[in-house]
């Protein structure tokens, strides 16, 4: 082959991938806080758009597994489901099968961007951390972007209800505009609750709120995969137009929020 074919051959092949209308996403997967002993064969258990893709090969859970994804570039909602093999049988990793963690995880990602993806199942903490990384392979960082145009006022009410003694931790909310940080309140205690102010772009947007609690020095969010009883993560998709009110009223005892959406002057 002449040098000439060579660079030909080059320049097709990246003209191909970037102009693909595909991207391969890797998902990598391990846990950490393993005992002595128990450090059982996994595999996962992996859905795109609620379509469940073949099961994973089986690796350690001291080690990376690793799945391949072949996706549209677009976004994309992901749910991951760990099995562990023990007493010579699969079971899903869940405290329901009397492991120490719920080992599922659901997140977002869109394929235009992010290349992989590596998911930790902390078995001491209780927590589930997730890192996107882009197509150059360096941890993706979303940072706030310049809206342009008219902002209108996000007013955020909430409170706890049944908080037990001895478990009213720090909170705070976060917001989240179309996947990016938007603001973030102050720091309450649930069993005072709190409210807040923040201006979101005119728009059609997907609005997300997040509550947090400040547990053992660090700030988790307040869901079922981080072993909390409630799954306090609310999402709309709005056309903002005008103000909004949105009044959040979190049961501990029930596991269930009332949450009320209202455009109105503020």
């Amino acid at each position: 082959m002449t040098v000439n074919n060579l660079i030909t051959c080059v320049f097709l092949l990246f003209f191909l991938n970037v102009h693909s209308k595909e991207q391969y996403v890797i998902l990598e997967w391990k846990f950490k806080g393993i005992e002595e002993g128990y450090d059982h064969l996994n595999r996962s258990k992996i859905s795109v758009d609620g379509k469940e893709m073949p099961v994973s090969k089986s690796f350690h859970q001291s080690e990376w597994g690793t799945y391949q994804l072949k996706l549209s570039k677009k976004e994309h909602k992901i749910r991951l489901v760990n099995e562990a093999y023990y007493n010579g049988k699969w079971a899903e990793h869940t405290f329901e099968n009397q492991f120490s963690i719920n080992a599922i995880c659901e997140f977002e990602l869109n394929a235009r961007e992010v290349s992989k993806v590596q998911i930790e199942f902390n078995l001491d903490g209780g927590n589930v951390s997730i890192i996107r990384f882009d197509t150059n392979g360096i941890e993706l960082i979303r940072k706030k972007a310049a809206f342009k145009g008219r902002h209108y006022p996000m007013k955020i009410d909430w409170s706890f209800i049944h908080v037990e003694e001895g478990y009213d931790h720090l909170s705070r909310m976060l917001v989240f505009v179309d996947d990016i940080e938007y603001g973030i309140s102050p720091q309450s205690q649930e069993s005072k609750g709190g409210g807040f102010s923040v201006k979101i772009p005119k728009g059609s947007h997907r609005i997300r709120i997040v509550n947090q609690s400040f547990v053992n020095g660090v700030w988790q969010d307040h869901t079922i995969i981080n072993n909390y009883s409630v799954e306090a993560i609310y999402e709309k998709s709005l056309e903002i137009r005008k103000s909004i009110h949105v009044t959040l009223i979190i049961d501990l005892n029930d596991e269930h929020t009332v949450n009320t959406w209202e455009f109105k002057k503020i």
